[in-house]
């Protein structure tokens, strides 16, 4: 692997930052980050697959004491 990034990207670890190194390192964050978001977003949809009545419980009923406005009827 050190091989391949010494050859092909110009990439070496001797102390000294180029900017080959830093734009590698600042991909490399980035997917990072990309990855992270996206197992959070997995692991928030497996929650709601696994309890759909959280969502869901009463949302078919209509609401007596609201008109159809969404404000709640005066008496």
């Amino acid at each position: 692997m050190m091989k391949f990034l010494e050859e092909k990207f110009d990439i070496v670890l001797d102390g000294s930052w180029n900017t080959n190194e830093i734009i590698a390192a600042a991909i490399t964050v980035v997917i990072a980050l990309l990855i992270i978001w996206l197992v959070i977003k997995i692991i928030g949809r497996i929650a709601a697959i696994l309890n759909p009545r959280k969502n869901t419980i009463f949302s078919h009923r209509k609401n007596k004491y609201k008109n159809r406005i969404g404000k709640k009827v005066k008496y």
